[in-house]
């Protein structure tokens, strides 16, 4: 599950992926079981967004990546 402590860019890509490997074609169907797949505090702000924001893959990307990209501990640098 997502919490937000890791890169959400490759977690998003490998949900979606995982999905297509699965035989799912539908990204309405990706989106709609995303909740299924997030922690308790990133399930919860899903749950708060207004209604009908997310009508696409892109949207949901747009708007996760927004407000969790800086969440996650990167690496540093040597």
């Amino acid at each position: 599950k997502y919490s937000g402590e890791m890169n959400l860019g490759l977690w998003l890509e490998d949900y979606r992926l995982t999905c297509r490997t699965g035989g799912v074609v539908s990204d309405d169907f990706v989106i709609r079981t995303l909740p299924l797949f997030l922690a308790d505090l990133v399930r919860t702000w899903l749950e708060h967004l207004p209604p009908n924001c997310v009508q696409s893959w892109a949207d949901l990307k747009q708007i996760f990546m927004g407000n969790f990209q800086g969440t996650y501990a990167r690496p540093r640098n040597p």
